[in-house]
């Protein structure tokens, strides 16, 4: 063969090659066309009309790339990345959908699709990231994802059953929510073998049994949710020994016992600790006062006992601490002044006693104070009016004696509650209080107040409640409070008040409640109405 013969053969070889590999091009892509077709036929509701306009059967195949929610890869031309999230989009999946063979990332969450996942989706086999949280999907969890899959989130939706233990295999995977569904049974020890996992979130299923130690040796975990199921048993005495990154714990809601591990504090990283809603029983480390990056810390709701550690007024970061409903005793330890980062502090239904320390003042951020129903004594820290992010005051039914402070709420433009009932607070309302403007709740009940309703009163254009019942209170009802627009409950019962009742009740069209009994009034109630 001479070589213009060689020539003319090598070029109709590279021609019969280029036509074959343009027809193999245009023959997949068309099967990633049909499969998303077969997607759109399958929805029953595109309120928006966004894939009904935009996903034509009538466009040239190659447009698929165009189209909403689509990408391509830029060699292949073949659909790499479909994204059809928050489209309020109604319907099922076809099986069609597993025919989009370079499909990398699939993403159809905050959706309506419902039904079952089909087993044709294991031809997904370079998917590696797969969303379909808040759906309606049903069924039990799909055991063919590929040992690609990196990210799995299956989170809000009706799947049941049990988390299969095949999903050993997805050793590539780093996300894994299941988030509120309906699965059962225990979670199985095989999920130790997921050795890239950052994230498992299980929140909100009805799960059961103990939680499997193979998950407490993942060290790259930074955050596990169990929150609100039915897990039982005891946390492992060296939990922290291979969580070098853990960052947050949750598991809140369930019926987990024993004593809560000293070894936490080897989590160095640790920010968030939620233990709240267990049966914990024995008291708080005083190691977990070595946790410097903690910024949440939830115990309420256990069986704690003991005191609140000195250790613990070294956690500088500390935004929210509650230990509601516990048999905590003891005082409250001064180091809470070192908490400047505090927004929220919950402490009530404990067994504390003493004064609260006037370092409490140092809060500067602090929002939400709870520390009632206990035996807290001593007069109430004027600092605490003096923080001027303070929304709620909450310390009824304790033993604080002791004024107002004379200057309360001067410093105190959003405190929408104050909750001192049942205590042993004597003296005036201060007139200050007038400078509440977003007060909406105040209660001072059963105490031994004095003097009269302070006419500033006027002034509290949002208050609903007004209960300042079983005091010693004298003069008469300002006819200022019928200025108090939104006023929907008040109480001025078993006081000494005088006077006639003042017309400007009438005022009150949101008022439901008047409690009024064991006073001094005289005259008709709103005579000359």
């Amino acid at each position: 063969m001479d070589q213009r013969d060689f020539a003319l053969v090598l070029v109709n070889g590279l021609v019969l090659m280029s036509t074959y590999c343009l027809a193999m091009k245009q023959t997949n892509i068309d099967t990633d066309h049909s499969a998303l077709l077969a997607l759109k036929n399958h929805i029953t509701s595109d309120p928006h009309q966004i894939l009904s306009k935009n996903w034509s059967s009538s466009s040239l195949s190659s447009s698929v790339c165009g189209w909403i929610g689509v990408r391509c890869g830029p060699f292949h031309r073949r659909v790499t990345a479909l994204d059809i999230s928050g489209m309020n989009l109604t319907g099922t999946v076809p099986p069609h959908l597993g025919n989009l063979s370079f499909l990398v990332s699939l993403d159809m969450g905050n959706n309506h699709f419902h039904g079952t996942l089909p087993r044709e989706l294991s031809g997904l086999r370079r998917i590696r990231f797969i969303r379909l949280g808040s759906n309606n999907f049903s069924g039990t969890i799909p055991t063919w994802f590929g040992p690609k899959l990196q990210v799995l989130a299956l989170n809000y939706n009706h799947f049941d059953g049990t988390i299969p233990s095949s999903i050993s295999k997805l050793s590539n995977l780093q996300v894994l929510n299941f988030k509120r569904n309906s699965l059962q049974g225990m979670i199985p020890q095989e999920i130790g073998n997921l050795r890239k996992l950052t994230i498992v979130n299980l929140n909100f299923n009805s799960l059961i049994g103990p939680i499997p130690n193979s998950i407490f040796n993942i060290s790259t975990l930074e955050h596990i949710h169990l929150t609100q199921n039915n897990m039982t048993g005891s946390l492992p005495e060296d939990i922290c020994r291979h969580l070098p990154n853990l960052i947050g714990i949750y598991f809140s809601h369930n019926h987990l016992n024993g004593l809560i591990p000293p070894s936490l504090s080897s989590c160095s990283q640790l920010h968030i600790l939620s233990l709240s809603y267990n049966n914990f029983s024995g008291s708080i480390p005083k190691e977990l006062g070595n946790l410097e990056m903690l910024q949440h810390l939830h115990l309420g709701f256990n069986n704690l006992e003991g005191g609140v550690p000195e250790e613990m007024g070294n956690l500088h970061n500390l935004e929210q601490f509650t230990i509601y409903n516990n048999q905590i005793s003891g005082s409250i330890p001064k180091g809470i002044g070192n908490w400047t980062k505090l927004v929220n502090i919950g402490l009530s239904g404990n067994l504390l006693t003493g004064a609260i320390p006037e370092e409490i003042g140092n809060l500067h951020e602090l929002e939400y104070l709870n520390a009632a129903f206990m035996a807290l004594n001593g007069t109430i820290p004027a600092g605490i009016f003096n923080i001027s992010t303070l929304i709620s005051i909450y310390m009824g039914v304790n033993q604080f004696t002791g004024q107002l402070p004379s200057d309360a709420c001067h410093q105190s433009p959003y405190l929408e509650e104050i909750y001192l009932s049942r205590n042993k607070i004597h003296g005036v309302i201060p007139p200050s209080i007038g400078n509440c403007s977003s007060l909406n709740r105040m209660y001072l009940t059963v105490n031994q107040m004095t003097g009269a309703i302070p006419t500033s009163i006027q002034n509290l254009g949002n208050l609903q409640q007004l209960y300042l019942g079983q005091n010693h209170f004298t003069g008469s009802i300002p006819a200022s409070v019928g200025n108090c627009s939104s006023l929907v409950e008040l109480d001025l019962s078993v006081n000494q008040l005088t006077g006639s009742i003042p017309k400007s009740l009438q005022n009150l069209e949101f008022l439901k409640r008047l409690f009024l009994r064991s006073n001094y009034f005289t005259g008709v109630p709103f005579s000359g109405s």
